[in-house]
């Protein structure tokens, strides 16, 4: 009946208020099912059940609410005399047969349409915790990693003071000056996810002074940096730990000591920092906790394989390289 009035107004026929109540009381109707149909859905959780039992149970409820729309459409019509008294039986199920038909076809367009929204707004929020997750994961991966300075390096170095303590007072001092800066800096860096290289670079050099008290002519090192790299953001504590692992694994092993040298400069689309040591790669613990906390650390921030390498550049000599991308 609503489709053969909407069909007649777009026609250009006058629609009488019998009509106007029809349509407007089957709009009522409709919204009444869908609603209806929608509250069941969410407090029952569908959307969580097996698409097999879903797709019965959208069936089953689009024909109880297209059955009971035709028979109330019908009853609407025959009360305000919109339909002939005169229909028998087999007129009466041919109708009703014709509208339940139509109205399911229409329950069903909007049963897909609003399926559809459903998945998605539940894809959105799923893939939003999902990031969120992820994002918390890191975090605390990163807060970790950061907050693990090497207790054995804290103990040579006090005792490397100690012992200056009555034969340098003015170098002891100075070396506790240094082990502060250190330590300062260890417990900031659980603040910032990065900080300046120019930065990092005094932590390093604070380190290297107090390993000088502890192996002395053994150890040498030079820092020749690009100007352009000193604002380059990088993971506080990083290259204090690779210059740690130089010392640990390569000065410490030979008699003679060794050389590090730390430079650094841009290529293309990142910043290039290189950490050479005196040394064999063999000898490098390249399984230990420099290392990993290196490539666990890069690939958190950066989301990027590839950032960091170290291999055996000459019979003597080991080169750690960090790559840094730049900022667009």
């Amino acid at each position: 009946m609503a489709m053969s009035v909407f069909y007649r107004y777009s026609t250009g026929h006058d629609l009488t208020l019998n009509e106007i109540v029809s349509i407007f009381s089957l709009c009522l109707l409709a919204f009444g099912l869908t609603h209806l149909f929608r509250n069941i859905f969410k407090r029952y959780s569908w959307i969580e059940f097996p698409l097999p039992k879903l797709v019965i149970l959208v069936l089953v409820s689009n024909l109880l609410m297209a059955t009971v729309y035709a028979s109330t459409n019908l009853l609407i019509d025959r009360g305000l005399n919109l339909v002939s008294d005169d229909l028998n039986w087999r007129e009466w199920l041919v109708s009703m047969s014709i509208l339940v038909v139509n109205s399911m076809t229409l329950f069903l367009l909007w049963s897909v349409i609003y399926f559809a929204i459903a998945f998605f707004s539940r894809y959105r929020r799923e893939e939003i915790e999902r990031l969120k997750w992820e994002n918390a994961l890191k975090e605390f991966e990163l807060n970790k990693l950061k907050s693990q300075l090497n207790p054995h390096f804290v103990f040579n170095a006090l005792n490397g003071i100690r012992s200056l303590v009555d034969e340098d007072p003015s170098k002891a001092k100075s070396a506790i000056t240094q082990l502060s800066n250190i330590l300062r800096n260890s417990l900031l860096s659980d603040r910032a996810r990065t900080i300046p290289l120019s930065e990092e670079l005094k932590t390093v050099q604070d380190y290297l002074n107090l390993e000088k008290i502890r192996y002395e002519e053994r150890l040498r090192f030079s820092i020749d940096l690009d100007p352009q790299t000193l604002g380059i953001h990088v993971p506080p504590m990083m290259i204090q730990t690779l210059v740690e692992n130089a010392v640990k694994h390569g000065i410490s092993k030979k008699v003679g000591g060794g050389q590090i040298s730390i430079s650094s400069k841009i290529e293309k689309s990142f910043a290039e920092i290189r950490i050479d040591n005196t040394g064999s790669l063999n000898g490098t613990d390249s399984g230990g906790f420099g290392i990993i906390n290196t490539l666990h650390r890069l690939e958190l921030i950066y989301n990027k394989p590839d950032l960091f390498t170290i291999v055996q550049t000459d019979t003597e000599k080991v080169s750690a390289i960090i790559k840094i991308p730049l900022s667009k």
